[in-house]
Parts: structure tokens; C-alpha cells; sequence
């Protein structure tokens, strides 16, 4: 009987299908050269304890600029922003934290004001008749890009940073229009491009370098620190901002800084924004305060 041979054929390769949840809740599902991304039902909570046998001392992950798209320019991403804000700005969230910052602002400008009357020869700077600056900074802690991919690629959080953004905006804007002094506005994150820098530029908020903002934070600061690591806030909190706006920092350790910060201070949580909401999921504004409560 003759002899028949088969080409053999090449054995197709099993792709294997891997999945990445990035900081925003969103599972990228990978297969092969092809990737895709599908919502959590729920977001990650950033308030759980680690897992035993891994210390929050490790070394952390060396964080470089994010990736722009290489044809996106200045020009496009302020117009990108602009979207964005106009969308914050005509939220209820955006209208809720106006009015609860608002609120604390008017308070604290009156106290402050009835403590310079009652002491005028020392709390009042000669030749100036205002009452001292209520915040002087702004300081900004994790923001993330509003114009790059992070981590590889893997990574799509630019319109959760370009909504925060927007409401760091309208929240300097706000404040500026309360104080006296020449409101400073800065903005911390290894993840910062060009671009980026750019575009915060055009907003007076000045980029600053690890660990510079740390030097920036006293009583009178604004801390905004929607995308801050808890590590990182256990590092600023002990300068007592009296105002932050991020969180949750609720169900933290006891007896930790941010219980410590919770417990003496009052908080508003924002409503939910619905064209994004995990861009500030259970976020509050908090302030420090002798009266403590929640609205």
C-alpha cells in the first residue's frame, strides 16, 4: 500500500485570555493582541485592609509620565477639558460642593474677622485692614493625566482626571474670590507629561516634584486629593490642612492619622455625579473645626 503523507498543519496556539483591573474599577480583558475593557459592578475599595504577609512598607512602583496619544495637542486637550467642565460645572454634584464650601468659607471668614476685631494691635498687619487669609494654597496630590495612558496602555483614567480636574478648577476660582492674598495653586503627580503640564499652566496651577508639595501644606492649605494614596495622606494629614476634599477616609484604623483626621473634623459627601460616577466616588469635603458634624 503507497505511502500517503499529511502536510501537517500548525498547531493554532491557545491565547491565553488575562485580566487587569486597574484604580477606576474598570476589568481590561486581554486576548492576545486584543484588549478590551468591561465596568465593575462595583468599585474597588480603596479603604480595605492589605493582605496578611504583604507590608505597606514595600517598595513602591517607579511611576513615569503618561503616554499621550501622538497626534492629541494642547489645543485639543483644552478642549477636551472644556467638555468636562462644562459637564462638572452643570451638576448637582459641582453645585452641592459649591454651596457646603461656600458655607465653611463664610464661616470661618467670619470667625476670623471677629478674632482680629477683638485683637487689632496684633492680628492686624499695619496698613492692612482685612482679616488674615483663610487659605493661602491649593495643593493637589494625585490627580493622575488628563492627556496619557498609564501603566503600558493598560490604564484609560484620563476623563476621571479631567473631571477632577475640573472641579479643582472651580474650587480655586471659589476660594480666590474669598481671600485676600494671592491664592497659589500646585499640583503633585509622577505621571504628568507635557502635555499635561501645559494644560495645568494655562489654569495658574504650577507643577510641582516629589516631595515638594509636602513642604507646601500648613493649617491655612487646601488639601485636593481625590486620587491620594492612604500612605501618602498619612504623611500629610499631620500638617492639619483645615480643609481636603477626596476621601473616603472613613473605617480607617483605629487610632490611626486618618481616623485621628475624621474624628476632629466635619465632612459633606457629594452626591453621586452621574455622567462619571467613580471619578468621585464617596468622596467629602472635610474640615477641621471645634464644632464636628456631618450635613
Amino acid at each position: 500500500m503507497p505511502h500517503t503523507s499529511h502536510t501537517s498543519r500548525p498547531k493554532r496556539q491557545t491565547q491565553k485570555r488575562i485580566q487587569v483591573t486597574d484604580d477606576d474599577g474598570w476589568t481590561h480583558v486581554a486576548s492576545g493582541g486584543n484588549v478590551r475593557r468591561v465596568m465593575r459592578t462595583r468599585p474597588r475599595d480603596t479603604t480595605a485592609k492589605e493582605p496578611e504577609g504583604i507590608s505597606s512598607d514595600q517598595p513602591e512602583p517607579t511611576l513615569t509620565p503618561a503616554e499621550a496619544p501622538g497626534r492629541l495637542t494642547l489645543s485639543e486637550l483644552q478642549a477636551q477639558f472644556q467638555t468636562h467642565r462644562e459637564r462638572w460645572e452643570s451638576s448637582e454634584s459641582c453645585t452641592r460642593l459649591a454651596g457646603a464650601l461656600d458655607e465653611r468659607l463664610r464661616k470661618a471668614q467670619e470667625q476670623t474677622s471677629s478674632d482680629a476685631a477683638s485683637a487689632a494691635s496684633t492680628q492686624l498687619t499695619e496698613g492692612n485692614p482685612s482679616a488674615p487669609c483663610l487659605v493661602d494654597a491649593i495643593v493637589c496630590i494625585g490627580l493622575g493625566s488628563p492627556s496619557g495612558f498609564l501603566r503600558d496602555g493598560w490604564v484609560d483614567r484620563r476623563a476621571v482626571s479631567l473631571y477632577q480636574l475640573a472641579a479643582l478648577a472651580t474650587i480655586k476660582d471659589q476660594v480666590a474670590s474669598t481671600t485676600s492674598s494671592n491664592l497659589k495653586v500646585y499640583a503633585q503627580d509622577p505621571v504628568f507629561n507635557t502635555l499635561d503640564e501645559s494644560l495645568l499652566a494655562a489654569l495658574n496651577i504650577t507643577v510641582i516634584k516629589h516631595p515638594e508639595a509636602f513642604s507646601h501644606i500648613t493649617t491655612n492649605t487646601m488639601l485636593f486629593c481625590p486620587g491620594a494614596e492612604r500612605k501618602h495622606l498619612e504623611l500629610l494629614l499631620p500638617s492639619k490642612p483645615w480643609l481636603l476634599f477626596g476621601g473616603p477616609l472613613e473605617h480607617a484604623d483605629a487610632g490611626g492619622v486618618l481616623q485621628g483626621y475624621v474624628d476632629g473634623a466635619g465632612s459633606y459627601r457629594l452626591p453621586v455625579f452621574e455622567a462619571l460616577e467613580h471619578a468621585f466616588w464617596n468622596m467629602r469635603l472635610y474640615w477641621t473645626e471645634e464644632v464636628v458634624g456631618e450635613e
